[in-house]
């Protein structure tokens, strides 16, 4: 006991000195400071640094080809007619006619690397809001057990658990009866479960079509079809300064001039959520949803530079949609 305690004493020293460190440097677009996570140890982030994983073989693989038809969440079909806003925010939206959030409260994946499965989720829960205009807090810990092809608590990918969930006949529990556990478990799936949904026939899309208009991409898709799921670089154990901006972020927008792009060094599943321009700054910025409790970030949210692939957040953005 009194070595954990010790243990968790340096951690915590560590991320102060941390967080003094980058202060020292100048000021900067983004403030840090300490959250629930200030104690954890080196091993306990990398869990949450490799939940996002890619699959072998072909990427490319999309159950909807560009130039199909889907519905849009406003009932409208949609082939890139509406034209962005400047800002969006689906925080501060609810589905049109009634008081029910597209979006719903901040959750904590914990010491597992399911962050896969809280962004696929997220995108599931948009669509129960707007298909049934009602809120359902679905269960991710289906997907850590589940889903076949993704790791468990190891990491998964958007792609194997689309493939799990189509293969499930679009099936998934509530969390009330699929409660999450951050440990992965032998599938409990119950397709007579009280809270038990099935969606009917769902696709999904990569939203980014050309790197080279990968940021207007994502926000027109985000604006059409609703919440984009994306990975991002958060650091690892050889890149202390960059995985200490993102442990200990609470604050303003990240921008790091040397932050990994390439979807191969991509470590973490978050879902972008709107986006605007800051108003001190002038940073163009993505809102995203992160799952590290409500404590870390802002309320459990960050902000990102927008249009320059800060830290490979605009590589890929899948969305959910039904289609026409």
């Amino acid at each position: 006991r009194k070595s954990d305690d010790n243990l968790r004493f340096i951690s915590f020293n560590n991320t102060l000195h941390d967080i003094l460190d980058d202060y020292r440097q100048g000021e900067k677009t983004y403030t840090l400071g300490l959250n629930d996570h200030a104690d954890w140890t080196e091993d306990e982030w990398r869990i949450l640094r490799n939940g996002f994983r890619l699959p072998k073989g072909n990427l490319s693989n999309m159950n909807v080809k560009p130039g199909d038809r889907l519905l849009t969440w406003k009932g409208r079909l949609s082939k890139g007619r509406t034209i962005p806003p400047t800002s969006y925010d689906l925080t501060k939206m609810v589905v049109s006619g009634t008081t029910v959030p597209l979006v719903l409260s901040i959750k904590d994946q914990g010491r597992c690397g399911s962050c896969y499965a809280f962004a696929f989720i997220s995108l599931l829960e948009f669509q129960y809001a707007i298909q049934l205009k009602k809120s359902a807090s679905l269960s991710e810990q289906q997907m850590v057990d589940c889903s076949y092809n993704d790791g468990g608590c190891n990491g998964g990918y958007f792609t194997n658990t689309f493939d799990y969930f189509k293969n499930n006949n679009y099936q998934v529990n509530g969390a009330p009866y699929y409660p999450y556990r951050a440990v992965q478990g032998n599938c409990g799936f119950r397709s007579n479960a009280a809270g038990g949904v099935i969606f009917g026939r769902l696709g999904y899309w990569n939203a980014v079509t050309n790197s080279a208009t990968a940021a207007a991409n994502i926000q027109q898709a985000l604006v059409n079809y609703g919440v984009i799921y994306v990975g991002i670089y958060v650091g690892s154990d050889t890149d202390k300064r960059i995985s200490s901006i993102f442990d200990n972020y609470k604050t303003g927008i990240i921008q790091i001039s040397e932050c990994l792009t390439s979807v191969e060094q991509l470590n973490h599943a978050v879902v972008i959520v709107g986006y605007g321009v800051d108003s001190t700054t002038g940073l163009p910025y993505w809102k995203v949803r992160n799952t590290w409790g409500t404590s870390w970030g802002e309320g459990g949210y960050f902000k990102i530079q927008r249009g320059v692939n800060m830290c490979g957040i605009e590589t890929e953005g899948f969305f959910i949609a039904r289609p026409a």
